[in-house]
């Protein structure tokens, strides 16, 4: 973030992560650090401690990326590259020390490339994975010499060394193997056998992303648009073909009209889940296609990408239900061709939110947009139906309750079935400080959601 936001090196910073109505620091910067502020210390200690500090959120899809472009630079040094989320990147040199000019000078190699995107690397060279994912923790001491917490072992293990005055590697690896199982984890053992190259600690492999692009050079340029949905057409087949090969879908689509003269004409679509039928792409590019505006040019060519794909999921078919796999397909391409028509902005779908109150629970978002991160609470019965409050005349019980109702001449006995809900705000909130919700039952049957806000009383909804 300091990166991308040079503003940002002018305030101390610190990634932070919620926790229902708490908020926690999983990483800070050097300055902060220089202010006795530490990861896992809540954001209000830190800001009593720093009161200038700066907080950002936790992304951990843009955590990923980040990993992910780190991983790609170091395939200069090796093709063997594997990646421990959420920051660590082991490389496999094993005969490409030779093409650097030897060990030090690739470790410097990838030194500088690191440092040049702004990193600071902590780097540990070993003749197994373990061993240089230690070294790299120990920050350049010798591998006995590392405290034990460099093995990333459990909280239980530490603590029990710990007790035992085992704090170093070496003292650990002193001890006999076959006296540790009854003291202590299963990851501790496995972790001494990776140590000592009795077993090879596995880690995801990582492997760039392929980009799937179709292309077609027509033979004499044309202007006819019958013609360019015909070639899309084709594409859309031979694209179908590829992505049936890697059992994956479409996620989303960029296509390019390269003019005889002058700028191409391009456009992108985002799609709502992977697709690979060869009809639903074509129907979303040639609806999509129905709205560019390609003037008077004529066209050498077209071409298709797929720069982001997954993996496509098979449904099982439900037994007992009335699940119909072809109208859920169908919802499906129909939203896609709607954000292929109208943008990616103008279909929104309600996503909930961390505000109990019922007219703030949810937020519109882009259909395509990832879900936000919002803290999580417990779910609580709201009906279907939520509208304006209209205020009526409510009779209580001893216990306050609702009994019955007036809505001008309409007067109705009342059974409450649950409540009430009480949801509560600070003396800043004014009237919406305190409510109370009740779900009742009308003498006819109708269920209806309650508000009592202070001595009044609304019918906010309707089951």
């Amino acid at each position: 973030m300091a990166r991308s936001a040079p503003q940002a090196q002018a305030r101390p910073l610190a990634i932070a992560l919620e926790h229902g109505d708490s908020v926690t620091l999983v990483a800070v910067s050097g300055d902060a650090l220089t202010a006795n502020v530490r990861p896992g210390m809540t954001a209000t200690a830190a800001r009593a401690m720093l009161p200038n500090l700066a907080l950002a959120p936790l992304d951990t899809a843009a955590e990923d990326a980040a990993l992910d472009s780190v991983a790609a630079a170091m395939t200069r040094f090796t093709p063997r590259v594997f990646i421990h989320a959420p920051q660590t990147v082991l490389l496999d040199i094993t005969g490409c020390e030779r093409a650097a000019g030897g060990e030090d000078a690739l470790v410097a190699g990838v030194t500088a490339s690191l440092e040049r995107l702004g990193y600071t690397v902590m780097i540990g060279l070993g003749e197994n994975p373990t061993v240089a994912y230690t070294l790299a923790l120990g920050r350049g001491r010798t591998l006995r010499e590392l405290p034990v917490r460099a093995l990333r072992l459990e909280a239980s293990d530490l603590d029990f060394l710990a007790a035992l005055g085992i704090s170093s590697v070496g003292a650990l690896l002193d001890l006999p193997l076959e006296t540790l199982p009854a003291r202590f984890s299963a990851t501790l053992l496995t972790r001494l056998r990776e140590l000592r190259g009795d077993a090879v600690e596995e880690f995801t492999p990582w492997r760039a992303p392929e980009i799937l692009n179709e292309r077609l050079d027509f033979v004499d340029p044309t202007d006819r648009r019958d013609s360019l949905i015909f070639a899309l057409r084709r594409i859309a087949v031979a694209l179908d073909e590829r992505l049936s090969a890697l059992a994956s879908g479409a996620l989303s689509l960029s296509v390019t009209l390269r003019a005889h003269e002058g700028a191409p004409v391009n456009f992108e679509m985002a799609l709502s889940r992977p697709t690979r039928d060869s009809r639903s792409l074509t129907a979303l590019i040639t609806g999509r296609f129905e709205t560019v505006d390609t003037g008077e040019r004529w066209f050498d060519g077209l071409e298709v990408r797929v720069p982001s794909h997954g993996s496509l999921v098979a449904h099982q078919r439900d037994l007992f239900g009335d699940f119909d796999p072809a109208r859920e397909q169908s919802f499906v391409e129909l939203l896609d061709e709607l954000v292929g028509r109208l943008g990616a902005d103008a279909v929104s779908r309600a996503e909930p939110t961390a505000d109990p109150r019922p007219e703030l629970s949810f937020t519109w978002r882009p259909f395509t947009a990832p879900p936000a991160t919002t803290a999580q609470r417990e779910p609580a019965l709201r009906p279907p139906v939520v509208f304006e409050p209209h205020e009526v005349a409510v009779d209580c019980d001893e216990a306050g309750k609702p009994t019955g109702w007036r809505d001008g001449k309409r007067a109705s006995k009342l059974a409450a079935i649950s409540g009430p809900e009480r949801i509560h705000f600070g003396w800043w909130s004014g009237d919406d400080a305190e409510r109370d919700y009740f779900l009742v039952e009308d003498e006819n049957g109708a269920r209806w959601w309650l508000m009592r806000r202070a001595d009044r009383w609304f019918i906010v909804g309707s089951f």
